[in-house]
């Protein structure tokens, strides 16, 4: 409530632009904005699981749900210099009931036996520890790393940029598992918690399939 307050106030005073609304609900976690996003190009368990079959895409996952009440933790750290991503007691952590939900999707993603070729995930703790229920061997970059240094790193948004670009070899996809802050940042769209949105590397502009964590079973019946 604490954080939704936050964001109200922001609109009502009018200090913050339309971009700075879009990251201050990420990191909030207020709803996004209604018809910000494009509709994905493909829908449904068949459609979704013969495309990232076929290889070629972005494969975006936000880490799985968090203990909210850290926030503070996390901000204070960072202030007085005790945040370290090495130690995840400095960090806001999975919760219970996300982690809970990592293992199941994580479970479900791996039935599906997609195509991979490179697996990466965010260096923070929510974001390692989730990855490792999808995939083995996720390599830990500050690539997806730029959470909490939006003000004082200007260079976070084209690197992330960058990093989404990346083509996969063909007939197979990365994985990136991360944050909802860069990729709003570095896309414009909006990712919840354990939740999947599908990218084409070549054209930023469209979302081609979303995939809520209760969804990849569905996905892993229909693997061709």
């Amino acid at each position: 409530m604490k954080y939704l307050k936050l964001f109200l106030l922001v609109l009502l005073t009018g200090c913050a632009s339309s971009g700075d609304v879009g990251f201050r609900q990420q990191v909030n976690f207020a709803p996004p904005l209604p018809n910000t996003n494009p509709e994905p190009l493909v829908t449904g368990p068949k459609a979704i699981a013969e495309t990232l079959a076929k290889g070629g895409y972005v494969i975006y996952l936000r880490h799985g749900k968090t203990q909210y009440d850290q926030i503070e933790r996390e901000r204070d750290n960072r202030k007085n210099g005790t945040f370290d991503l090495a130690k995840c007691e400095t960090q806001r952590q999975l919760s219970d009931e996300g982690r809970a939900e990592m293992r199941l999707t994580g479970g479900q993603f791996r039935q599906a036996r997609l195509p991979i070729d490179k697996a990466w995930s965010s260096r923070y703790c929510r974001a390692t520890e989730s990855a490792a229920f999808f995939v083995d061997g996720a390599e830990a970059t500050q690539g997806l790393s730029g959470e909490g240094d939006f003000g004082v790193d200007p260079s976070i948004k084209g690197r992330v940029q960058a990093f989404l670009a990346q083509r996969p070899l063909p007939g197979k996809n990365h994985f990136m598992m991360a944050h909802g802050g860069i990729f709003w940042l570095a896309t414009g769209f909006a990712i919840q918690e354990g939740h999947t949105v599908v990218l084409d590397p070549t054209n930023p502009k469209v979302i081609v399939a979303r995939i809520g964590p209760n969804e990849w079973g569905a996905v892993a019946q229909m693997r061709p």
